[in-house]
């Protein structure tokens, strides 16, 4: 019975599904590919830099790129601990299957241990296979130990992700009514992540400007190396094992650790799971109660409210769409910088507009993205849509009002930030809101048209939606921010009076994009809405 059951969550989250939408699987794979080559580009170059400017053997320097691996690898582990084992969006199907409790516990540990290790053969043995070809250790015995290296990378994480899902179940109770300081702490580590990510690119293209160092960038680079070689290091271990060097102490320390950091935790876990699936039973998933009232709001600020309140219910827009917003201006800095210094140096001066334009146009896209789950966002509700006495339309409209009101806000904030520290002049901001703030609107309501014609309303088993709309969004808009980008660099450079001719560019692109699917929504939204059917 556990076999079948496993079979069965397996084929659920990794089967393919004949009535499954054929272009979204296509696109969710493209997307796939395009961030694995990036990553693997990133590994190649900063290998490359890193080899050429440190003295450091293959097996010290392989040990940053296991250690990333693994942090990876933990969180997602974690994730999986928490959301299958303590918070799990099925437990009153799974309570009535002729499964003992215990049973369903380690049922659920398998699962997470098999994904656990698809996800170390697809980060693990492309990352290592790139790092062997740049750092020039490839050989057969190294093949041989990245693949056996790969069998055991998810030892190590899976025993820790048993310890640290406890305390994070408890820590997500307590601020389970408290949804703002949650969404501040995803906010902080997500500007943490791409302030990191920045500065290793920031390195990298220094690097290849100058053909040298920054005074001090090598010494750190040197004790970060240093840092990670060593025995509390677990990355350590599993580099002993890829390169066969002190092998027995890798195996031995890997294996012996993870084994007793999985026995105590399993003990203590089955304990907590068992007590948490309880009470949720018990309780009927309601973490706490509050009476309401009736509000005398007229249609317009009802539906403005209720999908505000709508987006911070659900996780996954509450953190990738508001969180996203909030941190655009300062992940906008950071973007300038970068994309300014590089372009100084390849192009020449006078390019801050066109980086400018570049980098606000992609977080525009990155917000205005979500707008394509106008419908979808309302899974099994979305009927009471149709029900309620306010027209299909003005119902879009409100939403894509309130998709605008947020993007524009971190556009107003980015371009303070941008004024302030003198990227562009006050002429180039005022340029830069009025070509960002249409191309928010024709984002928005393209993002409207194309939920209107390809709605997903199948809930996933925790309520939220699986949205391939997004995907498509996030291409046409960074299709058309290269556009705007790379015109507003070229066209100053070209021709005479050419900063006139950007400017107006980039504004009429950005109004013939918004009337056209403002238009195109004006004229097709009722129709379209009235023929979907849930």
């Amino acid at each position: 019975m556990i076999s079948q059951f496993i079979r069965l969550q397996l084929k659920l989250k990794w089967g393919f599904n004949r009535n499954n939408d054929k272009t979204s699987a296509v696109m969710t794979a493209f997307a796939s590919v395009l961030a694995v080559a990036v990553a693997l580009a990133l590994v190649w170059v900063l290998t490359f830099v890193l080899r050429t400017s440190l003295n450091t053997d293959v097996k010290k320097l392989s040990q940053l790129y296991i250690t990333i691996v693994m942090i990876g690898l933990t969180v997602a582990a974690t994730g999986m601990q928490v959301n299958r084992l303590y918070k799990p969006g099925d437990l009153l199907i799974t309570a009535r299957f002729p499964l003992s409790p215990f049973k369903l516990f380690l049922s659920y540990l398998i699962l997470n241990y098999i994904d656990l290790s698809i996800y170390s053969a697809i980060l693990l043995l492309p990352i290592m296979i790139v790092y062997g070809v740049a750092a020039g250790c490839m050989s057969a015995v190294y093949v041989v130990g990245v693949v056996l290296g790969t069998l055991l990378l998810p030892l190590f994480p899976f025993a820790l992700s048993v310890f640290l899902a406890i305390p994070i179940v408890y820590l997500g109770t307590l601020l389970q009514r408290y949804g703002v300081v949650r969404l501040v702490i995803f906010i902080a580590f997500l500007v943490g992540c791409f302030v990191l990510y920045y500065y290793i690119l920031t390195v990298l293209a220094k690097f290849f400007i100058h053909r040298d160092w920054e005074t001090g960038t090598l010494e750190i680079w040197e004790k970060l190396l240093d840092g990670l070689n060593g025995y509390y290091n677990p990355a350590y271990y599993l580099a002993n094992i890829i390169f066969f060097d002190n092998f027995g102490l890798g195996f031995g320390g890997l294996l012996g650790g993870s084994v007793v950091l999985t026995g105590i935790g399993v003990a203590v876990a089955r304990v907590v799971c068992t007590d948490l699936r309880t009470k949720a039973l018990e309780n009927g998933f309601g973490g706490y109660k509050r009476l309401s009232k009736i509000d005398d709001f007229g249609s317009t600020r009802a539906i403005f409210r209720y999908t505000f309140r709508e987006i911070l219910r659900t996780k996954t827009y509450s953190y990738f769409y508001l969180g996203v917003a909030i941190s655009t201006p300062v992940m906008v800095f950071f973007c300038n910088r970068l994309v300014t210094m590089v372009g100084e140096a390849q192009i020449g001066k006078g390019i801050n507009f066109g980086a400018s334009i570049l980098v606000i146009s992609v977080f525009m896209a990155m917000i205005c993205s979500f707008a394509a789950t106008a419908l979808s966002v309302e899974g099994k509700n979305f009927y009471i849509t149709k029900l309620v006495p306010v027209p299909y339309r003005k119902q879009l409209v409100i939403k894509g009002v309130l998709n605008v009101c947020v993007s524009l806000v971190a556009l107003i904030i980015s371009a303070i930030v941008m004024g302030a520290l003198e990227f562009i002049n006050g002429e180039e901001i005022a340029v830069a809101l009025v070509a960002e703030a249409l191309l928010a609107i024709g984002l928005v309501f393209n993002g409207i048209n194309l939920n209107l014609a390809n709605p997903n309303l199948k809930p996933k088993a925790n309520g939220e939606t699986e949205e391939i709309n997004i995907t498509y969004m996030l291409l046409i808009g960074l299709v058309i921010a290269a556009g705007l980008g790379t015109a507003s660099i070229i066209f100053p450079r070209t021709y005479d009076r050419g900063a006139l001719i950007a400017y107006l560019f980039c504004v009429g692109v950005g109004f013939v994009y918004a009337l056209i699917n403002v238009l195109v929504f004006c004229f097709t939204a009722d129709k379209k809405y009235r023929n979907i059917e849930f």
